[in-house]
């Protein structure tokens, strides 16, 4: 009946008109001012952040609506959610949507209770949490502010053994987390950047990196050791790092003078692309714009072939500006 989707940034008007419609904003505790662009940043964003992630709800193959878990804590083993129906038509569905998040949640995440808020005087949405096996939990309700006046939140909790005995357990869907890439690397393995300095074994690394690349854009020949040698001991990047995985140097990156950055990769993991991306832009500053010598933003150049570092920049809403051709 229903599928979950992991949501792109080319879903961010239609979700930021949802969430700035009256009948939806209503019942959220939080308030909403930010345009496209920054929806569009929010959500890249939500892909690097642990404890946070989202999908869109599809009905007979069109969105209606958006779910997401938030405050997630594997070691505690709970999570708090949200959900809302966008589209007016479908609202009667809301409660047919749910119990295939929280088997998802119990099931998949390992969750041993789901906690949820709700406005005081959403009362539909209590009702249905009571149906399913929510209880209350007075101890957590709390008072927020929305337009200016305080506003108290019922506090509710579910416990996997309340839902796994109750009927709506039977319910199953797919939530994909391929895009999730903090996730993937906290309970995976961890991706390391160190600086390069020069040391022969980082030296003996770039070189077997090199013989074992797939794409390349600044040359078709491979450099002999001593050539190579001596380019990395004298680099001109602004900064260069080895990345490595389960101790193993799996790739390298380098950001130049010009704003541009340069990843050579032995993997096809479009998340780990982004990843690396998202840790340079989190800790770098492009260098202003100088006329005819560079732009005033990062840009990254891409060989044809490389059909994961380009999905990994669609992922993050990078814009196309130009093809290079060599003559």
């Amino acid at each position: 009946m229903f599928t979950f989707r992991e949501i792109e940034t080319a879903d961010a008007q239609l979700i930021l008109d949802w969430r700035t419609s009256r009948r939806v904003a209503k019942y959220l505790k939080t308030e909403f001012d930010h345009g496209l662009e920054d929806q569009e940043q929010w959500i890249i964003s939500c892909r690097e952040s642990d404890n946070f992630y989202h999908w869109l709800i599809v009905y007979q193959e069109q969105p209606i609506g958006y779910i997401s878990i938030s405050d997630y804590n594997p070691v505690a083993k709970t999570t708090s959610w949200g959900f809302y129906i966008g589209e007016e038509e479908h609202t009667g569905l809301g409660g047919l949507v749910v119990p295939f998040f929280y088997r998802f949640c119990f099931s998949e995440l390992g969750i041993e209770r789901i906690d949820a808020e709700m406005l005081y005087f959403n009362t539909k949405v209590i009702d249905l949490h009571q149906l399913h096996g929510y209880e209350f939990a007075p101890e957590r309700d709390r008072i927020v502010k929305k337009q200016g006046k305080r506003v108290l939140l019922i506090a509710m909790s579910l416990e996997k053994y309340r839902f796994e005995h109750s009927k709506f357990a039977r319910h199953s869907a797919k939530f994909p987390m391929e895009k999730w890439n903090a996730k993937k690397t906290k309970h995976g393995s961890e991706v390391i950047l160190n600086q390069v300095t020069g040391t022969e074994e980082q030296i003996k690394s770039l070189y077997r990196l090199l013989e074992k690349r797939t794409f390349s854009i600044s040359h078709d020949e491979m450099p002999d050791f001593h050539t190579h040698q001596k380019f990395v001991k004298n680099h001109p990047y602004r900064d260069w790092l080895l990345v490595k995985r389960d101790e193993e140097v799996i790739g390298s990156v380098y950001l130049t003078e010009e704003n541009a950055l340069g990843i050579n990769l032995l993997t096809t993991d479009s998340g780990i692309f982004c990843q690396i991306i998202q840790h340079l832009k989190r800790n770098y500053k492009p260098l202003p714009a100088k006329p005819s010598v560079r732009p005033g933003f990062f840009y990254v150049n891409a060989a044809p072939e490389n059909s994961s570092l380009k999905l990994a920049l669609a992922d993050m809403g990078a814009k196309h500006t130009q093809n290079s051709y060599r003559i």
